[in-house]
């Protein structure tokens, strides 16, 4: 019987793709391990809840149709202000504070990952904060992954946005008033995420500045859809500064 026989370069090139696949995996489960558990959530203790929900293992059946229940509703709060939903990012609902951590998620109420995963505490497991998360998910998904990746979009009007399309009046007065600022944002606000993640630790009211700015942008411009359009003017190729006009 003949035998083929491969050059010994092949079985070396198999090796080094493998081991650099080995590298990948492993350095993704470190340095973003919310997007390892998005892709395995069983590996990380989650079963599915609903399709895109993903819940403990240890969770109750009424808990998860609490969690359920709770979700829908920040989806329909942010149809109200982004139309139909586009993003469709698998939702991880922590129930102790130890799953957080694991995911890398440290002291906050939740987090999201561009369009694909949003993750939420069990300080974060409300309305407002899942609708908060999606909302940059939603975000992230129209502008596109280069127009992000390119820091076309500043910090504060997409965490702005969030606050408003969440209406989160930890940061906003209540719908209706003309004013609905709780800070004055008379300063500049940082653009880039280094920038913003160190002005947050000594400026507490960053985020109700932010709120403010983006509510006075979008009053000034006839609401939120304004919003979208400048998004996809955005996703077209335009700058902040040029699609904000």
């Amino acid at each position: 019987m003949r035998v083929t026989r491969f050059p010994e370069h092949v079985g070396v090139l198999g090796m080094v793709v493998l081991a650099l696949l080995a590298i990948g995996v492993a350095a993704t489960i470190y340095l973003l391990p919310s997007a390892a558990a998005a892709t395995c959530p069983a590996c990380y203790g989650f079963r599915v809840a609903q399709r895109d929900i993903y819940v403990q293992r240890t969770l109750g059946v009424a808990q998860q149709a609490d969690i359920v229940s709770m979700i829908e509703n920040a989806r329909h709060e942010l149809t109200n202000f982004w139309g139909p939903l586009q993003a469709r990012p698998r939702i991880l609902v922590c129930s102790d504070a130890d799953c957080f951590r694991r995911l890398g998620g440290g002291g906050r109420r939740g987090m999201s990952l561009y369009d694909k995963v949003a993750v939420l505490s069990p300080r974060g497991s409300n309305v407002t904060i899942a609708a908060h998360e999606l909302s940059m998910n939603e975000m992230h998904h129209r502008i596109g992954v280069w127009a992000l990746a390119a820091g076309r979009m500043p910090i504060w009007f997409d965490e702005g946005i969030a606050m408003m399309a969440s209406n989160d009046l930890r940061y906003l007065l209540p719908a209706g008033q003309a004013n609905r600022c709780l800070a004055s944002a008379s300063a500049s606000l940082p653009a880039g995420m280094l920038e913003w993640n160190k002005t947050a630790l000594t400026d507490h009211q960053l985020y109700a500045k932010a709120a403010c700015r983006t509510s006075q942008w979008i009053a000034a411009h006839g609401g939120a859809p304004a919003v979208v359009a400048l998004v996809d003017r955005m996703a077209t190729g335009s700058s902040f500064e040029e699609a904000s006009q």
